[in-house]
């Protein structure tokens, strides 16, 4: 089953300017897919566009085999997470109030969360491992400790697909390893996980998918095996990658002479 789908997809920010023009994907439920490629190659604008934040010019979008126009924000909320690499915070909550906001969608208007919503974000907060952080607030955060906790509010959800812009890209070492395993652990637990890095290492680590985006277009979708390895990651990013092995894992690699 594909969890999204996407049929001859067009967008473009200005009139007469496409980014994307006849684009088709498929991102098959329950597995880790991770989307890469090189700056300004419409990653995060393919991310919004799944999450109807932009509007497509033309194509269609299906979320769980139900196109995206039928779904309203709550709906949808309930479907779909998404951790930004950026995060805006106009207010200073502490971070459990924060972490508490990803159940906006299962909390009727006028309701309050309840022990359930509470007891979720809770759980949240530890799987993301920023229970250390939960009687702070937001704003005292570092930009890793923040992106921590940005992957709690998206787990809070309890969301069948989770979308990632970067997820890591703030995050020293152990916590980038931590928020992989995480990924991982939930995937094979059935969620869909839709990822962005530009490391191809990491990717290689996680990915049971790959996807390949260049100027708008998609090089390859598949196997991450195969999409991964030195031969796609050449004519992606126009370099020469070469390998190294550790063990059965391929290593791809640019020489810094």
């Amino acid at each position: 089953m594909n969890a999204l789908e996407v049929r001859k997809l067009a967008f473009g920010y200005r009139d007469g300017d496409r980014l994307f023009e006849g684009v088709d994907l498929d991102i098959v439920a329950g597995r880790v897919t991770v989307l890469l490629g090189p700056n300004g190659s419409g990653k995060s604008t393919l991310l919004a566009l799944l999450l109807g934040f932009l509007a497509p010019k033309d194509g269609e979008i299906r979320v769980m085999g139900k196109p995206l126009s039928a779904y309203n924000r709550s709906e949808l909320g309930r479907v779909a997470a998404f951790v930004s690499q950026s995060v805006s915070l106009p207010f200073n909550y502490p971070v459990l109030e924060y972490v508490l906001l990803g159940r906006a969608a299962r909390i009727p208007y006028w309701g309050s969360p309840s022990a359930t919503d509470l007891a979720a974000a809770r759980r949240a907060t530890k799987l993301a491992g920023a229970e250390h952080l939960a009687e702070r607030n937001v704003q005292e955060l570092s930009a890793g400790e923040l992106q921590l906790v940005s992957v709690a509010r998206a787990l809070a959800q309890e969301p069948q697909i989770l979308l990632l812009d970067e997820p890591t890209s703030h995050l020293d070492p152990v916590h980038a390893v931590w928020i992989f395993r995480l990924v991982v652990k939930l995937a094979r637990e059935g969620l869909t996980v839709l990822l962005t890095t530009h490391d191809p290492l990491h990717a290689r680590q996680v990915a049971d998918d790959a996807v390949l985006m260049k100027q708008g277009a998609v090089l390859f979708a598949g196997g991450a095996g195969e999409g991964l390895a030195a031969e796609y990651l050449n004519r992606l990013y126009d370099a020469a990658f070469s390998e190294a092995m550790h063990g059965d894992l391929r290593i791809p690699f640019l020489r810094l002479e």
